[in-house]
């Protein structure tokens, strides 16, 4: 417990208090802590209780970005120079920090890389109400849930979401067609973050373009954070069978696999017994396995999975024959 000491002069209703973090690479949920004020004429109530949100916060641009109606933010773009991030990059999260007096939905913000690649983190998304609480937004393939286009957005971590087709930002911004993330959860290819930017260098420089179609002013008062994790070793399979509707194997079924860090698509066909497998692939990451014969048809040809271990049970079964 650590104790502050805090002096209200006559007159005073409010007095800010400073409370120092430690930022660290894990990965934790939202944590809590109680304030305490305690003294002379303390009114009710007494305690607070205060949220620590998950962020990027390994690299940080901390100038704030704002907006006026119908135009683009200040600066425009907002960038960071990164070195000693990883050279290969396994995933990456970004946190727009504080946004303010702003209607998240009016917002459309676009993230490029080094390379140059794009990616859409919000568009339509967030709400149409003014945010008169700052909110603090962590976007990240794994979050398991979106902004909705309705819902006032709160602090907390979300998959990158966007509604529409966005059109071009301004220069010098890059012209579209952008990779959008659409407006589900659980997105795979350039839908994601890992798709988009997995693979590529981490270092150099990053910009942050920010545009407002509303009528409203506001900021994302305190700038924008950056966190990459390096890939996992590629130490896990998926496999399983393919099989006709009463349990008979099929032979030389074709199966594609795609994911996000893999550069094509990976083709293999099955062998005795309908049997097949995919190895060396890396652990963590989103895949999509699809099956095609040319005898059979299937009511799901398609399966998605996250391995992190081998998994053994990625079945397809046939329509049945007419």
């Amino acid at each position: 417990m650590t104790d502050q000491t805090v002096t209200f002069a006559p007159g005073e209703t409010t007095k800010t208090v400073f409370v120092t973090l430690c930022g660290d690479m894990i990965r934790e949920p939202t944590e809590k802590f109680n304030l305490i004020l305690s003294g002379q004429n303390v009114g009710n109530p007494d305690i607070a209780v205060m949220n620590i949100h998950d962020t990027a916060n390994r690299f940080r641009e901390r100038a704030g970005i704002c907006v006026t109606p119908g135009s683009v933010g200040v600066p425009y773009p907002s960038t960071m120079t990164i070195s000693g991030a990883p050279t290969e990059i396994g995933s990456i999260r970004v946190t727009l920090y504080g946004l303010v007096d702003v209607v998240p939905a009016d917002l459309d913000v676009l993230l490029v890389g080094p390379g140059g690649q794009n990616f859409v983190l919000m568009s339509g998304a967030g709400g149409s109400t003014t945010l008169t609480d700052p909110a603090t937004l962590t976007f990240s393939d794994d979050a398991g849930q979106i902004l909705t286009s309705t819902t006032s957005a709160v602090s907390g971590e979300y998959e990158p979401t966007s509604f529409g087709s966005v059109s071009n930002f301004p220069a010098p911004a890059p012209t579209g067609p952008y990779n959008e993330p659409g407006s589900v959860v659980g997105g795979t290819g350039t839908q994601t973050l890992r798709g988009v930017y997995g693979q590529t260098n981490a270092n150099g420089q990053w910009s942050l373009y920010v545009r407002n179609n509303g009528t409203g002013s506001g900021c994302i008062v305190g700038g924008w954070g950056l966190e990459f994790l390096s890939p996992t070793a590629g130490n896990v399979s998926i496999s399983g069978q393919v099989t006709t509707s009463d349990g008979r194997g099929i032979t030389n079924a074709r199966l594609v696999l795609t994911g996000d860090s893999l550069g094509e698509p990976l083709i293999v066909r099955t062998r005795a017994f309908g049997y097949y497998s995919f190895d060396n692939l890396r652990s963590g990451e989103t895949f999509v396995v699809t099956v095609n014969s040319r005898q059979f048809t299937f009511n799901t040809p398609s399966q998605v999975v996250s391995p992190v271990g081998n998994l053994t049970d990625v079945n397809f079964v046939a329509e049945p024959r007419h």
